[in-house]
C-alpha cells in the first residue's frame, strides 16, 4: 500500500506541483512548488562574511519589480518530497526585494520563499523535482541571482470546483488578472493523456471536448505579464466530474484482487473492458526485488484480460494496466494494485 501510495503521489506531483508549508520546528514539512530564476545581473556591495563564513544574496521579483518583506528560507539538507531535512534560517526582502543571510557556515543549501502572507512556499527551482543549489564558500558572498515568483490568486469561476458537468464538452472560465497579457490552460482527466497542457489564450474562457466516458477531471490556469513571466496561478487543481455516461477512463481491475494471495501459476489478470480502447498496455514488477525486475514491460494486448505464460515466483507483484484509442493516445487505465505470490 505504502508503494502505491509513492507511485500515485509521484504521478500527481508531476503533473502538478503541489505548494507547502514550515513547521514550527523549522522544518518544511510538505512538498513544495518551484519557479526559475533569471540571468538579470545582480552585484552584492555591502559588507564581507567573518572569518570562516559566508553569505548568500539574491532578489526575488514579482512582475518585474522587487517583491518586498518576503520571507526567504534556506537549509542544507533538502529532498523534493520531504521539503527541508534540518533548521531553516529564515531572512526577509527588503523594499527592492533583496534579502541577505549573513555569516552562515559554508555548504550547500536550497533556497524557498513564502508568497505574500500566505502558507505557500516556492522552492528555487534547479530542474524537474530538483531545488537549485546553492554553494556558500568561507570568506565570499555568493550571489544567488534574480528570481521571478508568482501569486496564487487567479480565480477560476466554471466549472466550481467538485461539479458535475453534463456530458460533451466544457467551458472553462476564470477571473480576468490585473498586468495579464495571455493564459495557459491546463485540463487532464483522472486516467488519460492531458486534453489540453499549457495551451496558451488571450481570453478568459475557453471551450473543450471531453472524453465520452464518465471521468473525473483536473483544470488549472496560469497568467503570464507581456514579458512572458508567469505572475499568478489558480491556487489548487479544480476538479469535477461527468458521470452520466456508459463506461469510465477509471477502469476497474477485476482480479488478482487488490492484496490477494494466489498460487504462481494460470495466473489470469482481468480488468474493466474500455469502450473507448482499441488496445491495452500492462505493466508489473517483482516489488520484493531491490531492481524492481519487470515481469511485463508494457506488454501490449487487445482484450481487457491477459495470462501469464509462466508462473511466477513467490514475491509480491505491482502492477498496471493502461488504456489507448485506435490514435495511440491514452484514454483510460486502472490504479496500481499488488498481489502476492505465497511460497
Amino acid at each position: 500500500m505504502q508503494q502505491k501510495k509513492y507511485l500515485l503521489g509521484l504521478l500527481t506531483l508531476l503533473l502538478l506541483i503541489s505548494c507547502g508549508a514550515l513547521g514550527e520546528d523549522g522544518r518544511f514539512t510538505t512538498d513544495t512548488a518551484e519557479t526559475g530564476s533569471t540571468n538579470t545581473t545582480l552585484r552584492y556591495t555591502g559588507d564581507k562574511p567573518a572569518e570562516g563564513k559566508g553569505n548568500l544574496f539574491g532578489e526575488i521579483r514579482w512582475n518585474g519589480s522587487g517583491a518586498a518583506d518576503l520571507e526567504v528560507a534556506i537549509c542544507t539538507n533538502h529532498s523534493f518530497f520531504g521539503g527541508c531535512g534540518d533548521t531553516s534560517f529564515l531572512a526577509k526582502t527588503d523594499e527592492n526585494g533583496r534579502f541577505l543571510f549573513k555569516n552562515i557556515n559554508p555548504g550547500v543549501y536550497a533556497l524557498s520563499v513564502r508568497l505574500f502572507n500566505s502558507d505557500d512556499w516556492l522552492y528555487i527551482s534547479g530542474g524537474i523535482l530538483r531545488a537549485a543549489e546553492f554553494k556558500v564558500e568561507a570568506g565570499k558572498t555568493l550571489v544567488a541571482g534574480v528570481h521571478p515568483i508568482y501569486k496564487r490568486d487567479l480565480k477560476p469561476r466554471t466549472p466550481t470546483n467538485g461539479s458535475k458537468m453534463p456530458a460533451g464538452e466544457v467551458q472553462l472560465t476564470w477571473a480576468s488578472y490585473p498586468d495579464a497579457d495571455y493564459y495557459k490552460i491546463t485540463l487532464y482527466p483522472d486516467q488519460g493523456d492531458a486534453i489540453v497542457y499549457e495551451k496558451q489564450v488571450n481570453e478568459t474562457s475557453m471551450r473543450l471536448d471531453l472524453l465520452p466516458v464518465n471521468c473525473g477531471y483536473r483544470w488549472r490556469v496560469e497568467a503570464f505579464n507581456s514579458d512572458r513571466i508567469k505572475i499568478a496561478e489558480t491556487a489548487k487543481p479544480f476538479d469535477f466530474v461527468v458521470d452520466s455516461l456508459n463506461g469510465s477512463c477509471l477502469l476497474a481491475i477485476q482480479e488478482p484482487a487488490d492484496g490477494a494471495e494466489i498460487r504462481g501459476d494460470n495466473i489470469i489478470l482481468d480488468w474493466d473492458d474500455s469502450p473507448l480502447a482499441t488496445t491495452y498496455k500492462i505493466l508489473m514488477w517483482n516489488d520484493d526485488d531491490p531492481n524492481r525486475t519487470h515481469v511485463l514491460s508494457f506488454k501490449e494486448v487487445n482484450e481487457s484480460s491477459y495470462r501469464l505464460t509462466e508462473a511466477l515466483s513467490p514475491a509480491r507483484y505491482v502492477w498496471s494496466v493502461t488504456a489507448y484509442n485506435a490514435s495511440g493516445s491514452k484514454i483510460g487505465g486502472t490504479e496500481i494494485y499488488d498481489f502476492t505470490v505465497r511460497p
